[in-house]
């Protein structure tokens, strides 16, 4: 009988140890309470996570245990009274100075007369942000395709409406055009008097105008079209270093007197490695470069930043063959709403007819669709900006 009872209890210290080898090597935190939410059960993740030995907690209150992690005893309660499954998704949890979003589902769990409940915690932060980019990139996706629609439906009155502004104003004004001469003496009138009148009554200048704003209105069609098109523009080899330094030459020449604002009072930190050259269009890399500065910039100047700086970083990731550039600024950030939107097409946080929300949509689509690359950026408010950009440093198949 006692040897029956010996190799009992040794039967069952080898399932525990079973048991709590399984759970322990599970990448999820796994912890068990009783009916008055006491830990029976802490495996190896949860150690590691909220710093605690099974020892410290056991028999402990859950929440005196997690703390400042929180889960509401009455889901807990819930789960174990009505024996449904309770969940929590997207809790977000502070650790190390970074933002972590986890899932809990709570299951009833029964052992013998006993109740309890069995939680699941997964660190889901990684997962929550490669599924928000693959939704971003469909939207800009589709309305890439719209934009481009749009823009081939603009182009074609624009350009109607600048030529008859140029002829217009050619006509109005050219006084060595015979045609011109000929009418206006036909009427009993010279053609210096009429481009007289024009002048002195601005309508020389309003012409002008439409041909001014009708340029920039063409630049922002180019724009849009470039959402839905390859770029046929010709790759060669280019180092991040020379790429910063002409498009930081190129910011350095946007000022604002009204506004007192000039990129020139910006403190410039380099921190450039020596990174392989990487195969892109120049031009086009310089393009998204420039409008990162200028919006990082133009926010500083706004939020009225003492000592506005912005941090410019070269690197190599080798195990990805990727070359990454990043553009840290000590600006006002952005909160998680405008973080998600901010590389869709025609969203600005400018007023009405100062952005056209293009300008980071159109760099999005010069670093994924030109480039086979990615961008990102990370920010909240009061802790600045960054935007990531990586290249292959390989030429594209």
């Amino acid at each position: 009988m006692i040897k029956k009872l010996f190799h009992r209890e040794q039967e069952l210290h080898q399932f525990n140890n079973l048991l709590t080898n399984v759970l322990d090597s599970l990448s999820s935190i796994l912890i068990t309470v009783d009916n008055e939410m006491r830990v029976q059960l802490w495996n190896r993740e949860a150690i590691f996570f909220f710093q605690k030995n099974r020892e410290q907690v056991s028999r402990h209150v859950l929440n005196e245990c997690i703390s400042p992690f929180y889960i509401e005893t009455d889901k807990i309660k819930s789960a174990i009274d009505k024996k449904q499954i309770q969940t929590i998704n997207n809790y977000p949890y502070e650790k190390d100075n970074k933002c972590l979003l986890f899932d809990v589902v709570i299951s009833p769990l029964s052992f013998g007369s006993a109740k309890g409940a069995i939680i699941r915690i997964d660190d889901v932060t990684t997962k929550t942000l490669v599924e928000e980019t693959m939704v971003q990139a469909e939207k800009i996706m589709s309305m890439g395709v719209l934009a481009a629609g749009m823009a081939h439906e603009i182009s074609n009155p624009l350009s109607g409406m600048m030529l008859n502004a140029n002829v217009i104003n050619n006509r109005l004004t050219n006084t060595q055009m015979p045609a011109n001469t000929c009418v206006a003496e036909e009427i009993g009138i010279s053609m210096y008097a009429i481009k007289s009148f024009m002048e002195k009554r601005g309508i020389m200048g309003m012409l002008k105008t439409i041909n001014a704003l009708g340029s920039r209105m063409a630049e922002n069609v180019n724009n849009m079209l470039s959402f839905a098109r390859k770029s046929e523009g010709d790759s060669s080899f280019h180092t991040f270093e020379e790429i910063f330094e002409k498009t930081l030459e190129l910011a350095a020449t946007d000022f604002d007197s009204k506004k007192h604002y000039d990129f020139k009072k910006i403190k410039i930190k380099k921190v450039y490695e020596d990174i392989p050259p990487v195969p892109c269009e120049k031009a086009k890399i310089q393009q998204v470069l420039l409008n990162i500065l200028l919006n990082g910039a133009q926010a500083m100047q706004e939020a009225k930043i003492k000592n506005p700086q912005f941090i410019i970083r070269t690197g190599f990731e080798k195990n990805r063959k990727t070359v990454c550039m990043e553009i840290e600024d000590n600006g006002p950030g952005m909160n998680e709403e405008t973080r998600k939107q901010i590389f869709e097409p025609f969203f600005t946080t400018k007023p009405l007819g100062i952005g056209t929300g293009l300008g980071l949509s159109v760099s999005y689509f010069i670093i994924t669709k030109n480039h086979g690359g990615e961008i990102s950026v990370a920010s909240s408010p009061g802790k600045g900006a960054t935007f990531y950009i990586r290249l292959p440093s390989e030429a594209m198949n």
